[in-house]
């Protein structure tokens, strides 16, 4: 197979005919200058070259060497590289499995030839470069800055935002141990654009989008087309809402360099937030360019699901299937269009076909709601028990999935004992005993529901979700309206914009009787959630200050978006209040989305 083009160019003395004569010449012999040697200033003095033949055992491993980057087999060249690189010291052979380490990542193997190449031409450029590079993908960018700095005002590029993209992932104080020396290296080189570069990219880590704007900027100035200048100023504009602005910035990128992945990758996802069917042309172009990536072959899949275009789809993700590595999202997606297609049985079959995996449980999950609403409970039950004890790692998020069946069915016992199950297994699971205390709280068993609720603020004090649920639940099962209040008003304190504590809040103003309290807490939960329960106690609120007519529409609103919402029907039937175009209370099931 022809080597592709990128790395007979990054490797260059990769791609030295090894001929007999080129193999059996002097190790010491010139290697053909690099173009930053080839562009700095001759030494005063130049050694005569001192000609050392290859051994006979050297002379193999390189030809094995060479012809395993032909085949493209990249370990065994770089084993063989690297042992002739320790035992030869030949300044050609040091270098080559320097760049080789480099191209194939492996970045331990790049450090130790860097040493030997270092060793012998202590001031060159580009071992720093590689040395630095591999420092920064293993997370080390503060030692890689001493490498990286070596390189400033030679031929060779820089390459700062790399190191600023690694120190990313550090604890703080080293963080800010490499931004200090960052930026007296900027202080000291101030027209540098690789390190305002890096500046830049850690000011838009740190949401300083404005000032990581005007310096990339200037970068852009000197570097129209600097791909990693580009890259940052559209994801700060993005941060900054610019999102026409990134757009035509990022076109304007894509035109600069047509094959940048990256680049054209950041334009179809932005695109796809604001027009579809031109995030469809950028992912088919990336498709065209890039065919064996299925990840990109994966979301033009999605994107022709999203605008209707299913057999499209159907057709792309059917070619994942052979991919092992996106074989489980296929399946998943196909399973996704089966049930828009109201094929059933086949979205079944596509879902259990999703292995172990990040798309395992929203399959199992699928899969349960379809038994559930195809074949009943009792159906689905049995399913969710193999599936724990088939994927016992996802047992809590099975039996919360399981009691969500048992809720909306409104069997209470039934799911009261199943998590109490689960609780044996799982001891004081948040979420196992939160979803308890609802079975508990439905149950009108104030004493049970309590008790979990404060057994998780005591490991959790500050826990908004428990604070409001019992503060809620007291207040709605018992008189203990200033406990309640008290409560939720923590929680409140913790997360002030929640819409479900700001309904609780607000009901329990009502309770105590203070009305245009409670209405302006309701109205305030109602805007950032048209949820029933909210509905149907702003409602009520508004109802007992006379503003009848507006009680209705809310009500009506809610009606409209849960047909069987039974605490707005409960609420009509309680005020006497008769709505024409009201649904009459049902005995169907409690909805699970409930704000509380």
């Amino acid at each position: 197979m022809t080597k592709p083009l990128r790395l007979r160019l990054g490797l260059r003395t990769l791609a030295l005919p090894f001929s007999v004569a080129l193999l059996t010449a002097c190790a010491g012999a010139p290697q053909e200058p690099s173009p930053i040697e080839a562009a700095a200033p001759e030494p005063v003095a130049k050694p005569e070259p001192h000609y050392v033949p290859f051994p006979d055992d050297s002379f193999h491993d390189l030809l094995v060497a060479e012809f395993a980057i032909r085949r493209q087999q990249y370990d065994l060249a770089l084993s063989k590289y690297m042992q002739q690189a320790e035992q030869t010291r030949d300044l050609g052979v040091i270098a080559t499995a320097a760049r080789l380490a480099q191209f194939i990542n492996e970045d331990e193997a790049a450090l130790n030839v860097t040493d030997l190449w270092l060793e012998r031409e202590p001031d060159a450029s580009e071992p720093h470069f590689i040395k630095a590079s591999a420092l920064a993908k293993m997370r080390r960018p503060v030692e890689a800055l001493d490498h990286m700095v070596r390189v400033l005002g030679s031929e060779h590029e820089t390459n700062f935002a790399a190191l600023s993209a690694s120190a990313l992932s550090l604890a703080e104080p080293e963080q800010q141990r490499y931004e200090n020396r960052l930026r007296a290296l900027l202080a000291e080189h101030p027209d540098d654009p690789s390190l305002k570069t890096g500046v830049a990219l850690l000011l838009q880590y740190r949401n300083q989008e404005q000032k990581s704007l005007e310096l990339i900027r200037e970068v852009l100035a000197l570097e129209p087309a600097s791909i990693h200048a580009l890259l940052i100023e559209t994801r700060v504009l993005q941060q900054l809402d610019r999102n026409d602005e990134a757009i035509e910035r990022l076109r304007f990128a894509v035109d600069q360099h047509p094959q940048h992945k990256r680049l054209r990758l950041n334009l179809a996802q932005l695109l796809a937030r604001s027009d579809i069917y031109q995030a469809k042309a950028q992912y088919t172009v990336l498709d065209n360019q890039f065919p064996d990536d299925g990840s990109i072959r994966l979301a033009l899949a999605l994107v022709n699901q999203e605008i209707g275009d299913l057999d499209e789809a159907k057709r792309l993700l059917n070619g994942l299937l052979p991919n092992a590595l996106h074989r489980d999202s296929a399946n998943y997606f196909l399973g996704r269009i089966a049930e828009q297609e109201q094929r059933w049985p086949d979205a079944i079959a596509y879902y259990r076909n999703v292995g172990p995996g990040t798309q395992i449980l929203p399959a199992l999950t699928r899969m349960i709601q379809i038994q559930n609403d195809q074949q009943g409970i009792d159906q689905a039950r049995p399913e969710l028990r193999a599936a724990r004890e088939r994927y016992p790692a996802l047992a809590i998020q099975l039996y919360l999935l399981e009691s969500d069946l048992l809720f909306d069915q409104r069997l209470y016992t039934e799911g009261h004992n199943l998590l109490s199950r689960a609780l044996e297994q799982h001891p004081q699971n948040t979420n196992l005993l939160y979803a308890r205390s609802l079975f508990s709280e439905r149950r009108k068993n104030v004493e049970l529901m309590e008790q979990d609720l404060r057994l998780i603020l005591s490991n959790d004090p500050d826990n908004a979700t428990a604070l409001n649920a019992l503060g809620y639940s007291l207040a709605i099962l018992t008189d203990r309206l200033d406990e309640a209040r008290s409560l939720v008003s923590k929680a409140l304190q913790l997360r002030p914009d929640d819409p479900a504590i700001q309904d609780s809040f607000g009901w329990i103003a009502f309770r105590q009787g203070n009305l245009s309290l409670a209405e302006s807490y309701l109205r305030q939960a109602y805007e950032q959630s048209k949820d029933h329960e909210i509905a149907a106690h702003l409602g009520e609120v508004l109802w007992h200050l006379s503003h009848r007519q507006q009680a209705l529409g809310i009500w009506q609103e809610g009606l409209s978006l849960t047909p069987d919402s039974p605490i707005i029907l409960e609420t009509l039937q309680r005020l006497k209040v008769d709505m024409p175009d009201a649904a009459t209370p049902t005995t169907g099931a409690p909805t699970a989305d409930s704000s509380h």
